[in-house]
């Protein structure tokens, strides 16, 4: 019998109905939380993912070293450009450390909606005392700080706040610092991370033990299983209208037009649309006449391919699905507006 189903056989049948902290029945029921662990076992594939990344354990220690001594580096750095630089006093109108003493009046904001106060209304305040300190989450004052400060960036989290205390605090030089560390130990390291597991994975599979070509060979017949044949009619020589509808669709003229249609028609969305602002009946107007633009172009190829020629090709769904969005949505403008 497995060790799981004795865990679970042992508690059926004691069924305790009181379980102390720090007793043999709580240990129990900690290993039942192992159970989740069988889907190691029931999916082959994540199996093998665990087995390379323990496999490579080497690989990734030695990566893990490398950000390490990144990290050490760019903490001495911190500490010798901004060790006791950040720290400030809470009362933004003492500048100097030796004024920063006794008590002042702060504003107390019980809520972060932009409410404006009336006629004869002010802030709530209280008595605080002065305090000379640090950012409350980093600081760069010693080696040990910096690199707590510079392990939390790695993950990607509050490196925004150090950038924009650097920038507050120093000026918007120093944010050159913290985005070059994001860029060298997030970016390169996580490549390296990933590197090392598909350099394993492609070892057990033995696509690392071969030659060049007979690499190229296996990529050209994983190329084979995907592609799939260009849904696209053939031309309609009977009709001499539809003839002139598919010349033109095809027609690289065309197609480089409709992209720059897109493009530009995209370029909208890089400003804030707002009813209060007279550009934005503007913008609309614009706007209608790029989906017009696509509703002519849509209809065009409805006309060359035939409806069920025009169906077959998944693209051409996709842009009559955003073609008839973008008449809703005259339609509801110019309307409901």
């Amino acid at each position: 019998m497995k060790p799981r189903n004795k865990v679970s056989l042992t508690l059926l049948v004691w069924k305790p109905r009181y379980v102390p902290q720090n007793s043999g029945a709580q240990i129990l029921m900690i290993l039942r939380c192992l159970r989740p662990l069988r889907i190691f076992v029931l999916v082959p594939h994540m199996r093998r993912v665990v087995f390379e990344l323990c496999r490579g354990f080497k690989e990734i220690l030695l990566v893990s070293i490398l950000l390490i001594v990144l990290m050490f580096v760019f903490a001495l750095y911190g500490v010798q450009l901004y060790g006791g630089r950040l720290a400030r006093c809470n009362d933004s109108t003492i500048k100097d450390r030796d004024k920063c003493v006794g008590v002042f009046m702060r504003k107390v904001f019980v809520t972060k909606m932009k409410i404006g106060l009336g006629e004869g209304e002010s802030h709530p305040q209280m008595l605080v005392p002065r305090v000379w300190s640090n950012p409350r989450r980093f600081n760069f004052d010693n080696i040990g700080n910096a690199m707590l400060a510079l392990f939390e960036v790695l993950s990607f989290k509050g490196w925004l706040d150090i950038r924009d205390v650097l920038i507050k605090t120093l000026g918007p030089l120093h944010a050159i610092y913290i985005h070059i560390f994001v860029f060298l130990g997030c970016m390169i390291g996580l490549t390296l991370f990933v590197g090392v597991v598909i350099a394993n994975y492609s070892e057990n599979k033995g696509t690392a033990l071969l030659t060049v070509d007979q690499r190229r060979w296996c990529d050209l017949k994983k190329r084979l299983k995907i592609a799939q044949p260009l849904h696209l009619p053939p031309r309609p020589d009977s009709q001499s209208w539809r003839a002139v509808a598919y010349d033109v669709t095809q027609h690289i003229m065309f197609k480089r037009f409709m992209a720059l249609m897109v493009l530009l028609n995209s370029a909208l969305l890089s400003v804030s649309w707002r009813a209060e602002e007279d550009y934005t009946t503007h913008l609309a107007m614009v706007s209608s006449i790029f989906s017009c633009v696509f509703v002519f172009e849509v209809v065009v190829k409805i006309a060359a391919f035939t409806p069920r020629g025009y169906w077959q090709s998944r693209r051409n769904q996709y842009d009559c699905f955003v073609t008839v969005l973008g008449v809703v949505w005259i339609v509801t403008n110019f309307t409901i507006s």
